[in-house]
């Protein structure tokens, strides 16, 4: 059964819009004089894809940028792990038809090989079970590799979204059974296995893998995807009880056990993890106050100009700001019941979230070189050394499109990377060329992040701040290195503008009120 969904000069090449197939949405766009059908909806968290980019093959959702191949529905970058439905398409003159269905889904499993360890008796594994990690089991599969993947992790939890600890799931709105990025039957019908210990030495030469129940292992290849653990403060009353960090799902489940008979909370930390919490507790009901030492949130990362509307936009919803200062102790006896600042304030505390920032969980990494954060130098295959790669917050890596050394600590970059360094443990990889994009939540600011901007000199702000409708760029040595908005298609179409080297000069964009970046798609 098929239905007629278009004309043909409905669509020029390059567009997409959404249509109706049996009463439900699909996506069709036109590419290279084809048409083509499509789920409508991705399976990260239900974004639009019909309001996203589309480049060539390439879609781009407008949350999050999951990328897919339009033509297949085929999985080509994360945070989605799944593909979409691709739907028979079929032109008849002036006509466009497609295939009939019962019900679209959203989401299709990649292609994976069965484990036989008959025909591959190597051994691959991977320490952690984060977002590279996650990505990376399951690409080694879909890259023909059918040894054994062991995945190693002291929580004892299969891979789970992260990202929503501070936001949705901080705030109440989202329940635990909604984290999982996979059911455990998943893992066990591919075959992934998975140890719950923590690795207390790694031998980069050798690649012995020691465990803290004494065993070892001496795997075939290895992939450091161990994440990172949150900064704490070396200040008398940081180890009262009432003072948290947030990091695991651990970690989220006592601090919002804890926001339920709390009234009033102090967060130390204006950045991500510090400025989404507080988001979430203010979401619950509670008084929050935000110290940090800069004089606006996100300060050295996206600028004043731009920390300043995340703060207007707290500020609307009550919380309370304390900037320019520090911490000199935490005051309580049985529980912490107050911080004090370093100007002689003290600010009364029901309990502490710190949000200052996390270190590379690589301690037990020996015979390889660290760099001065605990980070991991690694190759353009994220290679640390010979059958030994590194991916996520671990791995410092030249980054192709600003020639710049960085490391990253966000989502979607980690999976990415995971899925780059299976292909190359698989023997299918190639040098990592993927650009780096984030998003941040406050109340109803979406703000999202593309490029490495690590060192900008400059900012060029396009669009209108104060009306929150804007895309920011930051700029060194007159070169654009990575833009930040709330502009979702001028973000989409940068990200895809910087992996093909066609960025406008920023002197195209300086007192301009539009960008008009999906304008250079064509």
């Amino acid at each position: 059964m098929e239905e007629r969904v278009a004309g043909t000069q409905d669509l020029a090449d390059g567009q997409m819009t959404t249509v109706l197939v049996g009463g439900k949405k699909v996506l069709l766009a036109r590419v290279e004089g084809r048409f083509y059908a499509t789920a409508a909806r991705c399976p990260h968290w239900d974004g639009p894809l019909p309001e996203g980019t589309l480049h060539g093959r390439r879609l781009l959702c407008p949350l999050h940028k999951g990328t897919f191949d339009v033509r297949n529905g085929d999985l080509l970058e994360p945070p989605p792990l799944d593909g979409i439905a691709a739907f028979r398409v079929r032109v008849d003159g002036d006509d466009v038809y497609v295939d009939r269905f019962e019900e679209p889904k959203r989401g299709r499993t990649m292609p994976m090989y069965a484990c036989d360890l008959g025909a591959d008796a190597r051994e691959f594994v991977i320490i952690g079970a984060g977002a590279a990690a996650a990505a990376a089991a399951e690409a080694l599969r879909q890259e023909c590799f059918v040894g054994r993947i062991l995945l190693i992790s002291p929580e004892d939890q299969w891979p789970y979204d992260r990202p929503n600890l501070s936001k949705d799931f901080l705030a109440g709105e989202l329940e635990a059974k909604w984290l999982p990025l996979r059911p455990p039957e998943f893992y066990e019908e591919h075959t992934i296995e998975r140890i719950v210990g923590r690795v207390t030495q790694l031998h980069v030469p050798t690649r012995t893998v020691s465990l803290d129940d004494g065993s070892t292992l001496t795997p075939d290849a290895v992939l450091i995807a161990s994440g990172a653990r949150p900064r704490r403060l070396d200040l008398p009353g940081a180890e009262l009880p009432g003072v948290f960090t947030l990091r695991s799902l651990d970690d989220a489940e006592r601090l919002a056990a804890a926001a339920g008979s709390a009234r009033r909370v102090v967060v130390v930390g204006a950045s991500f993890i510090g400025m989404e919490a507080a988001a979430s507790l203010v979401r619950r009901g509670l008084e929050v106050t935000i110290v940090g030492p800069g004089a606006t949130p996100f300060e050295r990362i996206l600028g004043e100009e731009v920390g300043r509307v995340v703060q207007a936009r707290h500020a609307e919803h009550g919380t309370r700001f304390a900037l320019g200062r520090g911490v000199a102790r935490f005051a309580g006896d049985s529980t912490v019941r107050a911080v004090e600042l370093d100007d002689g304030a003290s600010l009364e505390a029901d309990m502490v979230v710190l949000g200052i920032g996390v270190r590379p969980a690589t301690d037990f990494v020996t015979g390889a070189e660290l760099d001065d954060e605990g980070g991991l130098p690694v190759d353009e295959q994220l290679r640390v050394a010979p059958g030994v790669w590194a991916a996520g917050d671990v791995a410092r890596y030249r980054e192709p499109h600003t020639g710049r050394d960085v490391r990253i600590e966000h989502w979607r970059l980690a999976e990415q990377q995971g899925r780059a360094a299976a292909r190359a443990m698989a023997g299918r990889g190639g040098s990592f060329t993927g650009v780096p994009f984030f998003w941040t939540q406050h109340f109803d600011l979406e703000l999202g992040y593309a490029g490495a901007g690590q060192g900008w000199e400059e900012l060029v702000v396009v669009g209108d701040l104060g009306g929150g409708d804007f895309t920011a760029f930051y700029v060194a040595e007159d070169r654009l290195l990575a833009a930040c908005g709330t502009q979702r298609d001028e973000i989409g179409a940068f990200m895809e503008l910087m992996r093909v080297g066609a960025l406008p000069a920023v002197g195209d964009l300086r007192g301009r009120q539009k960008a008009d970046l999906p304008g250079l798609l064509a």
